[in-house]
């Protein structure tokens, strides 16, 4: 039995990227083609850029031009926060990636806090604008619990009282989930590839026309003058390929991982009694489950799950053996000294098969944990 429920860290391949990249990875394809160059083999690297940026576009409700091609999520993450012009006071939601939030206290960000489900409303963003107010950063689904924050609405208070502020979100978790174009309007936009079955170490950021941004690299004249350096031809091509199949098989995919995740949360309550969802189903996003596990800590639980070869996370950093909370439980004010949290992703490969084989190693470990601290307290 394995199961691989990790897909909010990084999704497997998609088939459909594997064969879109081959192609740009053989000699017998066109993988020594530098797009900026002028022969026809740097002609249909050139095109096939364009055809990759077409459907990230459609994907973000952008237009081709607004699409610019980074290594990631970090670094779309950093080009916003950190580079748009006019400078000025940033805010940013309390449960950001690092990404945002580092580059953010750099700018001695102001902070809005969410509620207790974790969702950062308009007026907990609307508490902290004024007439310095420059940017405000909010990320459309928490990494950590799957929250859907309201950024349409955050759009428009930031609109209304700070019309020269741009507004950027992170995506990044978004993207497998949610229709941008809808639920993401927003002058900056972070997507990356592995959180739907991309490759690793490609992304794009939409700069709407309106956004100004100074380049994090410059020297090459690549994507429109705003990221310098020779395209990585492949990794966009397959970028796009699992774009295009998540858009494809959406309605299904959703519907097929609802159902999958509903039956996961049920089974393990039923069999461990002491399992809390962290936040309501209905301000989350079907393929992230959070999940608070009483009377057990999560290190050793992912220890154990690890060893019968479950791949999942905890809502827990540890650097150093030293164990911290998480900040964002910690700004959603849960305390885990007597439980463990757990998230348990899934995306467009988890099985029925994976689920059966979650709802039988997780009780399973927990209940020896909680056996075995029961015995030490004995």
């Amino acid at each position: 039995m394995s199961a691989y429920l990790d897909h909010a860290a990084s999704s497997p391949l998609r088939p459909e990227a594997l064969e879109a990249m081959l192609p740009w990875l053989t000699e017998s394809g066109q993988a020594h083609a530098n797009p900026t160059a002028a022969h026809r083999r740097g002609r249909r690297a050139r095109q096939a850029l364009d055809d990759a940026r077409a459907v990230v576009a459609e994907a973000t409700g952008a237009e081709r031009g607004e699409i610019v091609f980074t290594g990631g999520g970090t670094e779309s993450d950093n080009l916003a926060v950190g580079r748009a012009r006019p400078a000025g006071a940033v805010v940013v939601g309390a449960t950001e990636h690092p990404a945002v939030l580092e580059p953010a206290v750099r700018q001695h960000a102001a902070v809005a806090m969410p509620d207790e489900r974790g969702v950062v409303t308009a007026d907990s963003v609307a508490h902290h604008l004024n007439d310095e107010t420059r940017l405000v950063s909010v990320m459309a689904v928490n990494n950590e619990t799957g929250v859907v924050q309201p950024i349409a609405e955050i759009v428009d208070v930031v609109r209304a009282r700070c019309p020269d502020a741009l507004v950027h979100t992170d995506a990044v978790q978004a993207l497998p989930w949610l229709d941008l174009s809808v639920d993401a309007p927003a002058d900056l936009v972070s997507v990356t590839g592995h959180k739907l079955g991309g490759p690793q170490g490609v992304g794009a950021i939409v700069i709407r026309d309106a956004a100004a941004i100074d380049p994090l690299l410059v020297g090459g004249g690549q994507e429109r003058d705003r990221r310098a350096g020779t395209q990585n031809v492949a990794g966009i091509v397959g970028f796009a390929a699992a774009v295009r199949a998540s858009l494809d098989d959406r309605s299904e995919r959703l519907a097929r991982i609802d159902r999958l995740a509903n039956r996961l949360v049920a089974g393990l309550h039923a069999q461990l009694g002491d399992v809390v969802e962290t936040v309501p189903r209905n301000v989350r996003v079907p393929g992230i489950v959070h999940l608070l596990i009483g009377g057990v800590q999560s290190e050793p639980l992912l220890f154990m799950l690890d060893g019968q070869d479950l791949a999942c996370s905890a809502a827990s950093s540890c650097a150093s053996g030293a164990q911290g909370a998480s900040h964002v439980l910690s700004a959603m004010q849960i305390d885990t000294s007597t439980c463990a949290p757990l998230r348990l992703s899934l995306g467009w490969s988890t099985t029925d098969d994976e689920i059966d084989a979650a709802l039988e190693i997780i009780p399973s470990a927990v209940s020896s944990l909680r056996a075995h601290e029961g015995a030490r307290r004995g």
